[in-house]
């Protein structure tokens, strides 16, 4: 396949964005229901570490109190676990609220959210009296990866932004999704016809009466395993600052035209995102990888 292109000065180019085909059919349904950000506002915290200001978001639910208590300790630890993975890049602004809150009720609900433009900048986690620890550790590491990778820099799609996330939390995430490495779970959604390719702008969107939640898991863990895959392929350093172009969107009714960042793939790895995609998937088909050694576990 083609080799990764030297560094490149940024941004490479502007174009005009491409107007929207119209649907057919119905809309597909949101990929996430957000909720309402946590507003601490100037609650002192439970606890307070070098780097974050740990809360819950009512001090009188027995179940969010115990959690921010029994989270604090670790947050700084998991914080270096990410800050080793990214070779050495530690958080641009600290510190950051930490909230836990109650897991809500919804058609597709967050296990956790990264709010970075926040002042100061927050972290939500979404918790009940059944929440698993194994979930919760990798939860906050994929925050964490968040508030770590997106500062000025780093320019994402939804397959850098989530896959980076995922990939910084590491050990913690492969064992929250049971499965060995992130190629062993590509191999498992090809075996089993349920690969969600990354170049599918649709991707998180379930489709008709199918869990949200799983899909979602099974689309981050593709979105993993190809980051993984690019950055062996063209460096860390180069992930996380890609060239990116500027898509201009006409305004509308005399509004000036927004411009969006989006990564260039042709000038940071050599090709464009679905060439890099059948690379890839043909590297991990190649003779010599090793075979996939646990199946999927959704929660």
């Amino acid at each position: 396949g083609p080799t990764a292109p030297a560094a490149t000065d940024r941004p490479t180019r502007r174009v005009t964005a491409t107007p929207e085909a119209p649907r057919r059919g119905p809309a597909l349904p949101g990929a996430v229901d957000w909720p309402k950000l946590a507003e601490v506002g100037t609650r002192t915290p439970r606890t307070t570490t070098a780097h974050f200001h740990v809360f819950a978001e009512d001090d009188q639910d027995a179940v969010l109190a115990a959690a921010a208590d029994r989270w604090a300790p670790e947050v700084e630890p998991l914080l270096a676990d990410v800050t080793d993975r990214l070779g050495g890049r530690g958080l641009p602004t600290a510190p950051v609220q930490l909230v836990f809150s109650r897991a809500y009720p919804a058609r597709c609900p967050a296990r956790g959210l990264a709010s970075t433009g926040h002042d100061p900048p927050l972290i939500m986690i979404f918790v009940d009296e059944a929440t698993p620890e194994v979930q919760v550790r990798a939860v906050l590491a994929h925050e964490i990866t968040h508030h770590v990778t997106l500062d000025e820099r780093f320019v994402g799609d939804g397959v850098l932004t989530e896959g980076i996330a995922n990939w910084g939390a590491g050990r913690h995430m492969l064992a929250w999704q049971g499965i060995a490495s992130w190629d062993a779970a590509v191999r498992a959604y090809l075996r089993q016809g349920a690969y969600v390719s990354v170049a599918d702008a649709t991707a998180l969107n379930p489709r008709p009466g199918e869990d949200c939640i799983a899909r979602r898991d099974r689309v981050y863990n593709v979105r993993t395993a190809f980051v993984d895959w690019l950055i062996l392929r063209i460096g860390l350093a180069r992930v996380l600052a890609m060239p990116y172009v500027e898509v201009e969107t006409p305004g509308r009714d005399g509004a000036p035209p927004e411009v969006q960042r989006v990564p260039d793939y042709a000038a940071g790895a050599g090709a464009d995102l679905a060439v890099l995609e059948r690379i890839w998937l043909r590297d991990l088909a190649a003779p010599g990888r090793p075979e996939a050694r646990a199946e999927i576990v959704h929660d």
